[in-house]
């Protein structure tokens, strides 16, 4: 039997209405419980280091030992946390007995760049209240800071934090925006020690070269989240980068000294940059809120007449009042220019 017009069109319209409640439902952020006092336990790094900026004084331990620069700004506090471990890829998890005598009040878990099943059946095991918190890109960020801080009984703090965190998302639509009328720029990321492994398009690790309005170099397929993918030199003088990136402090002293590196046009123009990374990696490694630092500093180097358009603030003054915020800690013109000027002999590589 045919259907008449205005019953095909109230069917169609009901599937869209459908549809589009699916949609805003899978962008909502899941429910949390509440959890007002007691130690909270971030299953991965990035759950850990969000919880870091809401409440570090909720932090039940670490996933892993900070790195020296930590002690630069981090609390004595928080550096002397138990060591828990987490999920966060190559085969690393929890110590549940550890995991258990700090006795946390609630457990963040999130599947950013490991899946979250393995964590969220061990939380269950213990029987610990889960909170899943979704991470899978720089725009989840507001979003999880408001649903973070509700939970923890500190919504103005998680609000205080989505709000820059939105505003920086902005500025940087707007300078994607500018840039997409410019010739396209390619970015290789290097990283281990010898800057011969990298991300894929797509990759989170490599976000913050896409979100500045860069393209990533490296075209290929990886369907690991852990990323890190080998490639050879040779990929990458076929890829003819406009510039390089990198975090690892090995892999800029290679491609400082090293011969064959010469041959990258990138390399003889000087377009190497070493990223920032207290008081931890700036860039991924994990791929954290910090990178809404790291994108407009990356945004300032490569694109420095759209950067100044679109943010104003000099990146050094902006760095001041991004540690203000995140960590509650003061920093002098000098200690910022300090941060923003790393030297690459201070970091060795470590995952």
């Amino acid at each position: 039997m045919r259907l008449s017009v205005e019953r095909l069109c109230r069917l169609l319209l009901g599937a869209a209405l459908l549809l589009h409640g699916a949609f805003a439902l899978a962008q909502t952020p899941a429910a949390c419980p509440s959890a007002p006092s007691g130690p909270v336990y971030g299953s991965s790094p990035v759950n850990n280091y969000l919880l870091l900026a809401l409440a570090p004084e909720r932090m039940a331990g670490l996933n892993f030992p900070w790195s020296k620069q930590a002690a630069q700004i981090l609390p004595k506090s928080v550096l002397d946390l138990p060591v828990l471990g987490g999920w966060f890829g190559q085969g690393k998890t929890a110590s549940l007995e550890q995991v258990l005598r700090v006795h946390p009040t609630l457990a963040l878990v999130s599947g950013a760049t490991v899946g979250s099943q393995a964590s969220t059946a061990a939380m269950r095991k213990l029987g610990l209240p889960i909170c899943p918190v979704r991470l899978d890109s720089l725009a989840d960020y507001p979003a999880a800071f408001r649903q973070v801080g509700q939970a923890l009984g500190i919504a103005a703090r998680g609000e205080a934090l989505a709000a820059d965190a939105q505003t920086t998302l902005d500025d940087l639509a707007a300078l994607r925006q500018r840039v997409s009328r410019q010739p396209p720029v390619r970015i290789y990321y290097a990283e281990g020690e010898d800057g011969l492994a990298s991300e894929c398009s797509g990759s989170l690790h490599a976000e913050v070269i896409t979100t500045i309005g860069a393209h990533n170099a490296l075209h290929c397929t990886d369907g690991s989240r852990f990323g890190m993918v080998r490639v050879s030199f040779e990929q990458i003088l076929a890829a003819d980068p406009d510039w390089i990136l990198t975090q690892d402090g090995p892999a800029m002293r290679a491609i400082q000294t090293e011969p064959r590196w010469r041959l990258l046009r990138a390399v003889r123009e000087g377009h190497v940059l070493f990223a920032p990374q207290v008081p931890f990696r700036w860039i991924d490694r994990p791929p954290s809120f910090m990178r809404l630092l790291a994108a407009p500093w990356l945004a300032g180097r490569i694109f420095p007449a759209d950067y100044r358009a679109v943010f104003k603030t000099p990146i050094d003054a902006r760095t001041e009042a991004f540690f203000a915020l995140y960590f509650k800690r003061t920093l002098s013109a000098a200690q910022a220019r300090a941060v923003l000027a790393p030297d690459p002999t201070d970091y060795p590589t470590k995952y």
